[in-house]
């Protein structure tokens, strides 16, 4: 058993996880567990940069990855001078950290290092949490701690997982997490980083099923595209699972009426607005948009949307437009270039085509954040891998070149 731990005992292990918790999503510091999150993001910048720079890694990273990374830093500092906006500094600060970390994973020789320590990681919050879901309706289990969300609204700390959505008799599984959607969201990209790259089917079933303890409308709709794509030349393979994964929501719903609502009812048309009851987004969406409209080519400013404009029409983000409103048509195609070189790969490998698929349903409702290290991370590491498996790229030649130059 431990010669299997041992190996993960490393230096660049810890530096992956702690890339992972560092800041939001992830409420470690919020909980106490770790220092304020810009200490964080400063500790990890240079961690990562001086291993990046000892091992030479950005001479790994291929140039067309480079050539996306560097375009965007341009374009964001030009944007933070344009709007003095500071915030616009932070997007930069972070791919940097992307651009390090994306030279580190392929500098070792198993150049999924990364990879299987985040499947591992949300993997980990799916299961803890599906049994901790399971011991609160049971009344077996009750919160340990509160602590605050960066939005102000309070959290529950219970052992196993953390919540900041406790109902009558039941919670929604949020892992280490904001909320539940964001380990829900969280949890669909693992699966398709596992699907394309690693394929373990153990990480893949504790995905699966143990992510309905999010009771996400999201995730549910994407796992149906996931299961859809991946599986649809092989749905004798996948009827079992199907099957089970139904009748497992069925028997879950039926333990307590509010999670047969928070399942099946949100899927119900609203015969007022005409979409379905659980959809939250649509008023937003049209805020957003409409702020768009005012300033459609340079957006008016991620700060100014958050300060100014939202003191005239309440919150504003967790929509698709949003990062219209702020960066306008320009901004909001420099931050999507990433997922748009992953779609254009997905004509040569139409593997990389569902994920983009994937990928777009969930940024529907939880759009691309600049701010948040992990939306760049993980979908730079999908391009990265995804351009090189379609390029046919040498591993064991990258290997080579990693020992000359060590």
């Amino acid at each position: 058993m431990f010669k299997h731990i041992i190996p993960y005992l490393k230096y660049r292990y810890f530096l992956y996880f702690f890339a992972l918790v560092a800041g939001w999503p992830c409420v470690f510091y919020l909980m106490g567990w770790l220092p304020f999150y810009k200490t964080n993001y400063y500790i990890l910048f240079v961690f990562v940069g001086i291993t990046a720079l000892s091992k030479i890694a950005y001479r790994y990273v291929p140039k067309p990855i480079s050539r996306i990374l560097i375009l965007q830093i341009i374009v964001w500092i030009f944007y933070g001078i344009f709007y003095d906006d500071s915030s616009y500094l932070t997007r930069v600060f972070l791919l940097i950290v992307t651009f390090g970390i994306l030279g580190l994973q392929l500098s070792y020789r198993n150049k999924f290092e990364f990879i299987k320590t985040y499947n591992f990681w949300i993997a980990i919050q799916a299961l803890a949490g599906t049994v901790g879901f399971v011991l609160v309706i049971f009344g077996l289990l009750g919160p340990i701690s509160q602590f605050t969300q960066m939005d102000g609204r309070p959290g529950a700390f219970y052992g196993l997982f953390t919540t900041n959505a406790v109902l009558d008799g039941f919670i929604r599984n949020a892992g280490f997490f904001d909320e539940p959607g964001s380990l829900a969201g969280w949890g669909i990209l693992a699966l398709i980083l596992n699907k394309l790259f690693i394929n373990n089917k153990k990480i893949e079933f504790l995905l699966l099923f143990g992510l309905i303890s999010t009771l996400s409308m999201a995730y549910f709709i994407q796992i149906t595209a996931y299961l859809y794509f991946f599986y649809k030349k092989h749905r004798k393979r996948i009827l079992l699972p199907v099957i089970l994964f139904i009748l497992i929501i069925i028997g879950i719903s039926s333990f307590n009426e509010g999670i047969s609502n928070e399942i099946f009812g949100r899927f119900t048309i609203n015969q007022e607005t005409g979409f379905l009851d659980g959809d939250n987004r649509l008023d937003l969406l049209e805020k957003c948009w409409r702020i768009f409209t005012t300033s459609p080519m340079f957006g008016v400013g991620a700060s100014n949307l958050a300060t100014v404009f939202a003191e005239k029409e309440g919150f504003l983000g967790a929509n698709f437009f949003v990062n219209w409103a702020s960066d306008g048509f320009i901004g909001f195609i420099v931050s999507y270039i990433p997922l748009l070189f992953l779609f254009k790969l997905g004509i040569r490998k139409r593997q990389y085509r569902y994920a983009f698929v994937i990928i777009l349903l969930g940024y529907l409702q939880r759009p691309y954040s600049d701010t948040q290290l992990l939306y760049p991370l993980i979908q730079y590491t999908i391009l990265l891998f995804a351009y090189l498996d379609v390029n046919r790229y040498n591993f064991k030649q990258i290997s080579n070149s990693i020992i000359k130059n060590q």
